[in-house]
């Protein structure tokens, strides 16, 4: 997702392999390798590989980085939908989706769930299930 300022400078990608070439934002995983993984059409999948532009451990920091428009970002839905919104983000290959992670929910179970541990836990698979129907 770059901020829509980034059509102008650097046109509207055909194909996943062209975001090769778009600065990208990463998300520092540890891997000296930045990709970002796709799924699209018919079940098609891409990995486009990337030199990042800027790299961190905070993915809001890479969100405002990208409305700043500093370089496109690949983010959770949920993390960018207000900024979708309101237009300070776009889409680039709407077909293509980023590919879907399992995330789990790692907590100690010597003394039971925590009250707010489970509120936690609700809330997170609440909003991913709203963002399914989406």
């Amino acid at each position: 997702m770059p901020a829509p300022r980034w059509w102008r400078a650097w046109g509207q990608p055909q194909a996943p392999s062209e975001l090769s070439e778009w600065p990208g934002l990463s998300l520092a995983t540890g891997k000296h390798q930045h990709k970002w993984q796709l799924s699209g059409p018919q079940g098609a999948r891409a990995e486009v590989y990337f030199t990042p532009r800027m790299v961190t451990t905070d993915m809001l920091a890479l969100c405002e980085a990208a409305v700043a428009g500093i370089g496109v970002v690949q983010l959770p839905l949920l993390m960018a939908r207000d900024r979708l919104a309101a237009g300070e983000l776009v889409v680039v290959l709407d077909e293509w989706q980023p590919r879907r992670e399992v995330i789990h929910a790692v907590f100690a179970s010597r003394r039971g769930l925590l009250p707010s541990v489970r509120a936690l836990v609700d809330f997170l698979s609440e909003e991913y299930q709203r963002m399914e129907e989406d």
